[in-house]
């Protein structure tokens, strides 16, 4: 054995374990997580503020890793088909490239690749604070051609859109990470900046309101009959704001204009995302909903109260008993539902997504249950279908002529990411 193929052996087993460590270098670096990587910073963990930096640009330490990665697996061929051609004698010396690759690739590939990535997969924090310090140094060493690589690559690597995000959120409800309503809260959060405030704002034929030449003792009245503790004023077909209950609660006498307070003016093109944050802005818990921005007709009235529901679903009240009978939201998954609703309203009020026959949309939730239940309704009825579970929870009497049951979205439920507010 001559001196160079001694010095090349241990460089053959150098030379794999750089491999090794620039494989799960890559790993690491791809599945590292944003969250846990703040946790790290906050505890002042070793090695995170700079895990951060370079996370922050992540082209060009993977354009590093790679580089390094290449260049440890050419060199690991290359001095392992030079010590075959060396051991190698007579007419099989000539197969020493051929001879090194066979050797080499299952070596490479299983210790040099998958074991380090699997490792990576598995503790992506561990193996970044581990090698960040070296990898800084490479990367200052390296900039120039980095730089230069990452200037060409920019457009390549792109973060997770929103679309992305909903269905990390869809995947984690389905591995039971996210509870049904935390996922579906999420899920409304993210479309608050693209539902629009036309979809979900109090109509005018719908809305209370007083006249500007009320007297105190009047506004009061409506506050009475209506349960409000806030009510727009108009004059001639125009609002001019609202009057608070509190403000005029004690008064005995006057007018109800002498207490007007002015609030925002909403466009019903805007997105709730914006109007919360007006809202927020003007301090007020009430806008005016106008046709657009220039337009002083007001179409209805929106409240913080209207948007909220669109993230955490129904909020009721002490007053909501006629509603109540056919619908109570306990949360997001959770339901109550008189046995008279129609399927198809539940679909739409649950958010499913069924996969189901036309016919059965127009059945009532009772029949619907008792078609899934052998033709037969009990007191201890309880039936799943695709991921949905029914629980009758009262039967019929004098006062309800319907079953009532329990509705759960379970896990594997297929709830729809667009939310659909018509029943």
């Amino acid at each position: 054995m001559d001196q160079i193929t001694i010095i090349l052996v241990p460089l053959l087993i150098i030379l794999l374990i750089l491999s090794s460590i620039f494989s799960s270098c890559e790993t690491a670096y791809s599945t590292l997580n944003p969250g846990k990587l703040e946790t790290m910073i906050d505890r002042n963990e070793f090695g995170a503020k700079i895990i951060k930096k370079q996370y922050s640009f992540f082209n060009r330490i993977l354009a590093l890793i790679l580089i390094w990665n290449n260049i440890a697996n050419i060199g690991l061929s290359s001095a392992l088909s030079y010590v075959m051609s060396r051991w190698l004698v007579g007419d099989i010396s000539q197969y020493a490239a051929l001879i090194s690759t066979v050797v080499l690739t299952p070596i490479v590939v299983i210790l040099g690749e998958i074991i380090p990535k699997l490792i990576a997969k598995s503790y992506p924090e561990k193996v970044a604070k581990t090698f960040c310090y070296p990898l800084q140094g490479l990367y200052y060493l390296f900039f120039p051609i980095i730089w230069l690589i990452s200037k060409i690559s920019k457009n390549i690597y792109v973060t997770n859109t929103e679309q992305d995000v909903k269905n990390l959120i869809d995947v984690a409800h389905t591995e039971g990470i996210l509870e049904a309503n935390e996922s579906i809260m999420a899920q409304n959060a993210l479309d608050l900046d693209t539902t629009k405030v036309r979809k979900h704002f109090i109509k005018l034929k719908d809305m209370s309101f007083i006249s500007y030449k009320a007297s105190i003792e009047q506004a009061l009245e409506i506050f009475k009959e209506t349960n409000y503790s806030r009510l727009p004023i108009e004059k001639n077909g125009e609002f001019l704001g609202i009057v608070l209950l509190k403000d005029i609660f004690y008064r005995g006498k006057g007018k109800v204009i002498d207490y007007i307070k002015t609030i925002p003016r909403i466009s019903a093109n805007s997105t709730l995302a914006i109007a919360l944050e007006t809202l927020r802005l003007q301090r007020s818990h009430m806008a005016f909903v106008t046709n657009n921005n220039s337009s002083r007709e007001v179409l209805g009235i929106l409240t913080i109260e209207d948007i909220l529901e669109e993230i955490v679903g129904e909020i009721y009240d002490e007053y909501d008993e006629e509603e109540l009978d056919d619908f109570f939201e306990i949360s997001l998954e959770l339901f109550r539902v008189n046995g008279r609703v129609k399927m198809r309203q539940l679909i739409s009020r649950m958010n499913l997504d069924f996969d189901i026959e036309d016919n059965l949309l127009n059945m009532n939730v009772q029949n619907f249950v008792k078609r899934h239940n052998h033709g037969k309704i009990s007191k201890t009825s309880k039936i799943e279908f695709q991921g949905v579970f029914f629980k009758v929870i009262s039967t019929p009497n004098k006062k309800h002529k319907y079953y009532h049951f329990e509705v759960e979205i379970g896990t594997q439920a297929p709830v729809s990411v667009e939310t659909n507010t018509e029943i």
